[in-house]
């Protein structure tokens, strides 16, 4: 017996993960990017930082903006 191939639409496949329960969803991701839960980490400790570097200069890191969180990142990247 050979292999059965079926076309599904991109969109009814999303639409079909979109249904998903948060915990399943939760299971595909980590099933199509293995590595999730260490880019998610790195991701908290970003966010971390961000918030630490923030307040040790008298900012709320949730109260800027997009641009201006922007212009700080990009200030930082660029000090000596």
């Amino acid at each position: 017996m050979g292999t059965i191939t079926l076309e599904i639409p991109e969109a009814q496949i999303v639409g079909w993960v979109r249904r998903l329960s948060p915990e399943a969803k939760r299971r595909l991701l980590t099933a199509l990017l293995p590595d999730l839960e260490r880019w998610e980490a790195a991701v908290d400790y970003g966010d971390q930082r961000a918030r630490e570097i923030c307040a040790h200069r008298g900012l709320d890191w949730d109260r800027l903006t997009e641009e201006e969180r922007e212009q700080l990142v990009d200030t930082l990247l660029h000090e000596e």
